[in-house]
């Protein structure tokens, strides 16, 4: 069998030489990097780096964890944005990723953590975990280096990523209080999300700044959802009579409610104005086309895995990562 050492002895170069060249270091000069190559070509030799890295109980394999993955609705395109980056940034810092879903019954006989540790996994991004999984726990507080999307969490092998949800929610109707707008609802998520309680928070924020009265009436839930979305909208507009602008926290909400206003003749933004939150690509499809606050969920994708590169390379302790926006004014929001 061909080593390292018959390598270095064809190319009349040192064991440390080869080694540095094929493991990508910068401090070998270009005459000896063609050395090595031309002789670990000529000699069929291809370093087995799963092999090295097994022997430390390690691979440079990143997991991405989709929980529930069998619940999501692709329409948004927000879980292929986030594979997206997450795969730049594989490729970026030589890294390969697995990814697994497992439903909550599957669950049952195999946890995220036991996953990981049986197939030896380095690393873990986690994407659509809520709080009250029974396994996330287990896994955010293990010793594999672990980012969390759209959560805040930060521990000695743990940290998240997510964007300015309370300065995006809080610029979001501010802009609609600019319009000159005072009377306005929102449709949240569900409690169990992150994300949720910090897009209320940002909402309460910005009436109270602005004098006006934060009423918990005005503020329904819909799972993030558009059909249940679309089916509270009639209920709701029939309760608060007196609104004229709506911020609604996913631009899939968003869209559920708008086809119901459709269908009750309430004009938008004649009638009633509305912001969503996400700006997914159906956002500019739309009649008429939403304005909403944009997240960057490659950028999210990218940011957590190269987060989770730098608790493995670096050894730093987890991280809360804090990403911008950027409100999108299309034309679904009126000047009162």
């Amino acid at each position: 069998m061909v080593s390292i050492k018959d390598v270095a002895k064809l190319a009349n170069v040192s064991i440390s030489a080869v080694s540095k060249t094929l493991n990508g270091y910068s401090d070998v000069s270009e005459t000896t990097k063609e050395k090595v190559m031309k002789a670990a070509q000529e000699l069929n030799y291809f370093p087995n780096r799963l092999a090295k890295n097994l022997k430390h109980k390690v691979t440079k394999t990143i997991a991405l964890i989709i929980s529930n993955f069998e619940q999501a609705n692709g329409k948004d395109g927000v879980m292929f944005q986030i594979m997206t980056g997450v795969y730049a940034a594989a490729q970026h810092y030589q890294y390969e990723v697995v990814i697994y879903t497992r439903s909550l019954s599957e669950q049952q006989d195999k946890s995220y953590w036991q996953f990981c540790k049986e197939n030896k996994i380095a690393g873990v991004v986690i994407s659509g975990l809520r709080t009250t999984d029974p396994y996330f726990d287990e896994l955010v507080n293990s010793e594999f280096p672990c980012m969390v999307v759209d959560a805040d969490i930060v521990g000695p092998h743990t940290g998240s990523v997510i964007t300015d949800n309370v300065g995006a929610a809080r610029k979001a109707v501010e802009y609609l209080i600019d319009k000159g707008h005072r009377e306005i609802g929102m449709i949240n998520g569900h409690n169990f999300a992150a994300v949720s309680v910090q897009r209320l928070q940002g909402y309460r924020e910005a009436l109270e700044e602005a004098g006006l009265v934060y009423d918990p009436k005005r503020v329904i839930e819909a799972d993030f959802s558009e059909q249940v979305a679309y089916e509270a909208t009639e209920p709701y507009l029939e309760r608060h009579p007196n609104l004229t602008a709506v911020f609604i926290s996913s631009d899939l909400m968003a869209i559920g409610f708008m086809t119901r206003c459709r269908e009750l003749n309430i004009r938008i933004p004649e009638d009633i104005s509305i912001m969503g939150f996400d700006d997914i690509v159906l956002s500019s499809y739309t009649t008429p086309r939403l304005s909403t606050v944009r997240q960057d969920f490659t950028r999210i994708g990218y940011s957590a895995f190269e987060e989770v590169i730098k608790m493995l390379e670096n050894q730093t302790p987890g991280y809360h990562k804090i990403l911008s926006f950027e409100i999108v004014d299309r034309e679904t929001i009126m000047v009162q």
